[in-house]
């Protein structure tokens, strides 16, 4: 099957224009294999041989390149060719003949115009950049960007170079910093694209553009890039070296602080896009490859790519796991506007779902609302939506006391309080009016969804959907089925958290699920370790330094240490004396110290500032004490990592890779550790195994699994297992 279709024409007005061997404009249409047009080796290899038979096409004044998908223009390179760099040399000169391939756009005959409708990341915008000029779409699903740094590299077929030759130093490390995916008129404002138009009949409004770019050999569109660079501010800071290291030493200073030094990547793109403002394109197209090589070998971009690679398997299904659809044009509605509600109620209608947010308190709906209007009004405010659209979202929004529209409604959704009486009350006056195919979610952290549903007449429609706070910036969602929930209904309620733009992981009905159960033993650790007399803020610290991002105490401060109590409790009574309850928490939450939202927790908080909490010095009877980092943070994760084995060992997810991929998106796990099973894989298990054993024999009620000593008696992997 051919991936790229050159194809002479004199129009352009469907997907494959009719052929006109007397035309105007010569087309080079990707339709790769791939689902969404991936740059894989015998892709980059067809390209080239069609860019060999342009110049037999005599007579044409432009090359087109466009895409045959819908909705995808060119998703990135080979995201599992890169997983697996082992060789140096190799990366190199993958890198160098991508780099040629792509700058030999530039060197034709005849200039080369790529028109953007959809997808257009990485490798894809690489490509682009080599064209004489670019077009996007204005299409919601277009997103141009370079995420390679999100891989642990760089843009490396010539993207990091060609950026900063095209906006300078500021404009380029503006986009590969952040490895953000822009809009169409987003991506013009900053000078990526040169033109952007309406979706609507976009191929011959392109094809009108291109005339005129041709017409006067894109004088105007040279015009309008140099006007962007214009001024002394613009020339001293791109073109003089004080200025660029002036940009470079504030760069660096902004993704260290970010990053603390654990993801190198960003770093070597701002050295890479430094050299590449003053040096010659072919010396800085050398090291721009040297630098994708020593990175892509490296760990930290392995686990990048694979915890990359285990999200898709989540947003595109994972194999075996139950199907449905959420219905489109159906309704959600949300029970509940508070925190998680209106959070779940932005998401909703900001990706075109319709809904309905209820509460029985109307302050409760008053102030769901404002938070609602002033997160849309944020994205508006940050140009990411104009003021047209911002109306469109909160048009899709109804709310109220009243319980209407029940029998319409795809779903219902509640997020009410965490008490399961209240949950249990709530379903019981749904059950009779829910329409006859419509589920519902809960949005439980803890409680049990066969609990829940026990007795219900629509049992088998009920499932649990734990989002985590705050609901717009965490991508993760539990999915639990509970005993009597239908499959359909589990693969429904798995199509509204994708639709919702989040990655769902099926986790098992039980106690504190998946996260928040890994989660606990190392809040708990955190606690003990102060009981032994370790300074609180130095544990913070230590944990902070790890690339974990926030320490355990300012974690339990911002949860609340009441709901931590709650929490434990249940997981006391299910796991006995290793989930005990922390004699210290017990004693703050009777104090009324609850946190951040009390004023008082582990630290005393007074606005937006924080200081420790010195009262707390009466309840340690141990001698202030200290101990390496290196201990400091085995002693917070190697819980962690036995309860994440038994996980393992009683499938409450599906496999490892999941697992990391739950704790990375769920609590913030660093993920250029991949998560805490790949973090103990590169370990080693033997040394994670006896460390608890040795604690064990000290006094500790956890003792490491069957599944960890097991597998580091055979000195193996969790990862040899998924």
């Amino acid at each position: 099957m051919s991936q790229w279709k050159l194809i002479r024409s004199s129009s352009w007005s469907q997907t494959i224009p009719d052929h006109d061997p007397t035309g105007r404009w010569l087309h080079l249409i990707i339709d790769a294999e791939s689902s969404a047009n991936v740059l894989s080796q015998t892709v980059l290899d067809e390209l080239s041989e069609r860019l060999d038979q342009v110049p037999e096409f005599a007579g044409v004044e432009a090359l087109i390149i466009s895409s045959a998908k819908n909705g995808h223009f060119i998703a990135g390179a080979d995201v599992n060719a890169i997983g697996s760099a082992k060789n140096v040399d190799q990366v190199i000169d993958a890198c160098r003949s991508a780099q040629d391939l792509f700058g030999r756009l530039s060197r034709l005959s005849i200039p080369s115009i790529a028109v953007i409708h959809g997808t257009c990341l990485g490798g894809g915008l690489e490509l682009s950049l080599g064209c004489t000029a670019r077009i996007a779409v204005e299409d919601p699903r277009t997103r141009i960007g370079l995420p390679e740094v999100n891989l642990g590299i760089i843009p490396g077929f010539g993207g990091t170079v060609r950026m900063t030759r095209l906006l300078g130093l500021r404009g380029a490390l503006g986009w590969i910093l952040p490895a953000s995916r822009l809009p169409a008129k987003v991506a013009q404002r900053k000078g990526v694209v040169d033109a952007s138009v309406p979706v609507e009949g976009f191929r011959t409004l392109s094809l009108q553009l291109i005339e005129k770019m041709v017409a006067d050999r894109f004088h105007k569109v040279k015009a309008q890039r140099k006007k962007r660079r214009k001024g002394l501010i613009c020339y001293f800071l791109d073109e003089t070296t004080l200025g660029r290291s002036i940009v470079c030493r504030q760069a660096m200073k902004t993704v260290r602080a970010r990053t603390l030094g654990h993801m190198p990547a960003p770093e070597r793109a701002i050295e890479v896009a430094r050299l590449s403002a003053h040096r010659s394109e072919k010396m800085a197209l050398v090291e721009e490859a040297k630098a994708v090589s020593r990175l892509a070998t490296g760990p930290v971009c392995r686990n990048l790519v694979s915890i990359f690679q285990d999200s898709e398997r989540v947003r595109r299904g994972v194999e075996g796991q139950p199907e449905g659809d959420w219905p489109d044009a159906r309704q959600l509605i949300v029970l509940g506007a508070g925190v998680m509600g209106s959070g779940v109620a932005t998401m909703a209608i900001e990706k075109s779902i319709p809904t309905r947010l209820r509460d029985i308190s109307e302050e409760a709906i008053d102030q769901g609302l404002k938070k609602i209007g002033d997160a849309v009004e944020s994205r508006r405010k940050k140009r990411r939506i104009t003021t047209y659209q911002q109306a469109a979202i909160l048009s899709r929004l109804s709310h109220g006391k009243e319980l209407v529209g029940l029998e319409r409604c795809g779903g219902v959704l509640e997020a009410v309080v965490e008490r399961l009486d209240v949950k249990r009350s709530v379903l019981a006056e749904i059950a009779p009016l829910l329409a006859k195919d419509a589920i519902f979610a809960t949005n439980t952290s803890a409680l049990s969804v066969t609990a829940i549903q026990q007795d219900s007449p629509v049992a088998d429609r009920v499932v649990g959907l734990h989002f985590f706070n705050p609901v717009p910036k965490m991508p993760l969602v539990e999915v639990i089925p509970g005993e009597f929930t239908d499959p359909q209904v589990v693969g429904i309620a798995l199509s509204l958290a994708r639709k919702l733009g989040k990655y769902p992981v099926i986790v098992k009905d039980s106690p504190g699920f998946l996260v928040n159960r890994l989660l606990l033993p190392y809040l708990d650790a955190a606690s003990r370790l102060l009981l032994k007399g370790l300074s609180g803020s130095h544990i913070d610290e230590v944990a902070r330094a790890h690339g974990l991002p926030m320490g355990p105490f300012r974690l339990m401060d911002e949860v609340g240490l009441d709901i931590g109590v709650e929490v434990q409790e249940t997981l006391h009574s299910a796991f006995g004396d290793r989930a005990a309850s922390s004699p210290i928490l017990m004693k703050m939450v009777e104090k009324g110290w609850l946190g951040k939202k009390s004023g008082f927790g582990f630290y005393q908080h007074r606005g937006k500032s924080s200081t420790w909490n010195r009262q707390l010095d009466s309840m340690v009877q141990a001698s202030p004490s200290t101990l390496p980092p290196a201990q400091i943070i085995s002693s917070l994760l190697d819980p962690m990592v036995d309860e994440a084995a038994r996980c393992i060992e009683e499938e409450v997810v599906a496999d490892a890779g999941l697992l990391d991929l739950a704790m990375v998106m769920g609590t913030g796990y660093p993920p250029h550790l991949g998560g805490p099973l790949r973090a103990a894989d590169a370990e080693g298990l033997p040394a994670i195994a006896e460390r608890l054993r040795a604690a064990h024999e000290n006094g500790a009620a956890r003792s490491p699994c069957n599944l960890l000593v097991d597998l580091a008696s055979r000195n193996d992997r969790f990862h040899s297992q998924s």
